[in-house]
């Protein structure tokens, strides 16, 4: 028999209540209710959810505070009513990632949610967690820092060459196996590229006969990463005649350079570097404009995040001037939108007092020792780092006001107006407006109709993105799968979609 995630829920809980002594840690079941209640209430609109039911599944001690005090976290499992209806895949609305955050929960510990708006009247079962610290005889909550997880990208196999490609071996083999001194230099170059390109291409074109493709994602510890996962693991347990495994990169720019090497099918990138690689600007200036690039629609929003601590006197972007402020790695796209958000408001980076390029946990880690004044990076939110950072020390997201948000969207194709809710992010008492490129499923020109058409149905179609444990790819919904997309559409994919031109 099947056992479900409810039920592995409650096994672990159960396991986790046995391994810590019988003495009750934290406060009791009643209190307990009290405070889950009065957290969705500040977190998102009261009277939004009700709680069902709660039981305490046990607490276990953690390390004391840095003061001594004892502290404890207590798992719990909840259901939850929906007294209104809620739209979880808004990009403007609060994404089950803030409710994990809000539960002391992980993405996968929410059951219930689906592709469609949530109605009055649903249920959704949480495996919550509630930290707290000893202060006198009372028990008080103190913030939760989600983890992290990610799965390793699966790796390739290899398959031996066709027979019939023996004639052509054996004529290669006579090109280069000759008497010393041996192949000229420049000659041995030349057909070592050839037959780079060549087994590429090999690799490439029998892997699609077999409707094996490669989706080229982003770094190990990424959204990207996270969103290319459950989007093969979803496919794989779905579609029986399409496989797809991963490839680690670095983003968004080398993703558009494995499409145009042939050395991926499709990829994640960044609607507003999709656009400078068809222009040939950008980071793509020198190579000249990709003409191979293909849409299959959006997927989510990646806002441009500004954040400086609330006891800096910076209230808006051009108070920048002349502070210390991380735009992200070299080739980023966090970088190309940070350079963008400072000159719509006549700030050259040499107008910076300090220009730092760090991954965004080092900047996370500056900004929090004083070592930085504001910090600037891109990403579906809520970010993690970011989550963190907010539910532990005192910081501020600036908004960008409606002159720079204009000029921004009409200057740089892909990027859409965005609004963060508050609460997005701990503490975030104001909502946040920004402007965001949005995350686009990408494959070249050649890649057939049929083919294209086939994957994105069942991409749209066939997958329960909320309950795939990632929390941007929640936000993926066919009826924003136009939003921001800022390249031409594959025609399978506007075929499917309704836009194809009707002869």
């Amino acid at each position: 028999m099947a056992v479900g995630s409810w039920e592995l829920g409650i096994l672990f809980a159960l396991m986790m209540s046995l391994s810590v002594p019988a003495c009750s840690r934290g406060p009791d079941t009643d209190a307990l209710q009290q405070e889950v209640q009065e957290k969705l209430n500040g977190s998102f609109k009261p009277g939004l959810f009700e709680v069902a039911s709660l039981k305490r599944q046990g607490s276990a001690q953690l390390p004391a505070s840095e003061q001594g005090a004892s502290r404890a976290v207590v798992y719990y499992n909840l259901t939850l009513r929906l007294l209104e209806g809620y739209d979880f895949n808004d990009w403007e609305a609060l994404s089950p990632a803030t409710l994990a955050n809000v539960l002391g929960a992980t993405e996968k510990g929410i059951v219930g949610l689906s592709s469609e708006q949530a109605q009055p009247g649903a249920t959704i079962r949480v495996y919550g967690s509630s930290t707290y610290e000893r202060s006198g005889d009372a028990w008080m909550p103190v913030a939760f820092s989600p983890g992290a997880s990610n799965a390793p990208p699966v790796d390739p196999g290899n398959a031996a060459p066709p027979s019939q490609s023996r004639l052509f071996l054996d004529r290669l083999a006579a090109m280069v196996d000759i008497p010393p001194p041996g192949v000229p230099a420049d000659e041995d170059r030349i057909i070592a590229e050839e037959l780079e390109h060549a087994v590429t291409e090999i690799t490439r074109r029998r892997e699609r006969e077999e409707h094996n493709f490669v989706v080229a994602s982003g770094p190990r510890d990424g959204e990207y990463a996270r969103v290319a996962e459950a989007i093969v693991t979803a496919v794989r347990g779905r579609r029986a005649n399409i496989s797809l495994r991963t490839l680690e990169t670095a983003g968004s720019v080398e993703n558009v350079q494995r499409l145009s090497r042939r050395e991926a099918d499709y990829a994640l990138v960044q609607s507003n570097i999709a656009s400078m690689a068809v222009q040939g600007s950008g980071p793509f200036a020198q190579g000249g404009g990709t003409t191979t690039l293909a849409a299959l629609g959006s997927l989510f929003p990646e806002p441009v995040h500004i954040v400086v601590s609330a006891k800096s006197g910076i209230q808006r972007v051009a108070d920048l001037k002349g502070k210390r402020v991380n735009v992200g790695l070299p080739n980023s796209g966090s970088r190309i939108d940070a350079v963008s958000v400072l000159q719509a408001n006549q700030i050259a980076l040499t107008d910076l007092g300090e220009v730092s390029e760090r991954n965004l946990d080092d900047a996370v880690l500056r900004l929090r020792a004083g070592r930085l004044d504001a910090l600037m990076t891109t990403g579906g939110a809520p970010i993690r780092d970011l989550q963190r950072l907010a539910g532990e020390s005192d910081i501020r997201f600036l908004s960008l006001d409606d002159e720079t948000i204009g000029r921004l969207v009409s200057e740089n194709p892909g990027l859409v107006r965005l609004t963060l809710p508050a609460n997005t992010y701990p503490r975030q008492a104001q909502a946040v407006v920004t402007v965001a490129p949005t995350a686009l499923l990408v494959g070249t020109t050649d890649a057939p109709g049929s083919e294209v058409e086939a994957l994105v149905r069942g991409f749209y179609e066939d997958i329960d993105f909320a309950a795939a444990g990632s929390a941007q790819a929640s936000k993926i919904s066919k009826s924003t799968a136009l939003r921001g997309v800022s390249i031409p559409l594959h025609p399978g994919a506007a075929t499917y979609l309704g836009t194809a031109e009707k002869k």
